[in-house]
């Protein structure tokens, strides 16, 4: 007798079919979990960011000279600084007269930390005008 030819996929078809599937699903797998890795790392630098622009905005309309240390509640964050004097305060002059205005002013640079509840602690760093008045606008003694 005389077998006849079956039609369809063998044993060996079979697993070598199942070993490709499982390949090609790993390495599908494994590129899925990187995107998703990358996506939650660009998250966490977007959080940093936006922290950073919040305490930034707060810091450049800082008067270093009249608070030269404190803390603000920013929302969910927490911004804390200090300002240490780089030049010693100096008459404002007057860019017509050249005569001294009613200001002084001095430079300072001001530490920072930025904190929040999911957010690591940020340090922020820059440099200020501080400024405040120490002469009558008419040209006066002390106000």
């Amino acid at each position: 007798m005389k077998r006849g030819r079956q039609a369809g996929f063998t044993l060996l078809e079979a697993v070598v079919a199942l070993t490709l599937l499982a390949v090609v699903g790993s390495a599908l797998l494994a590129w899925l979990g990187t995107g998703f890795r990358s996506l939650e790392r660009m998250n966490e630098v977007q959080r940093r960011i936006d922290a950073t622009r919040t305490g930034m905005a707060f810091l450049e309309g800082l008067n270093p000279m009249l608070q030269p240390s404190g803390s603000a509640a920013l929302g969910s964050y927490r911004l804390d600084w200090e300002s240490r004097l780089l030049a010693a305060p100096r008459p404002v002059v007057s860019r017509y007269s050249g005569h001294p205005g009613p200001f002084d002013s001095a430079l300072y640079r001001v530490q920072a930390t930025l904190s929040g509840e999911d957010l690591p602690p940020l340090p922020l760093s820059l440099e200020l005008a501080g400024y405040r008045m120490a002469r009558l606008p008419d040209g006066g003694g002390a106000p």
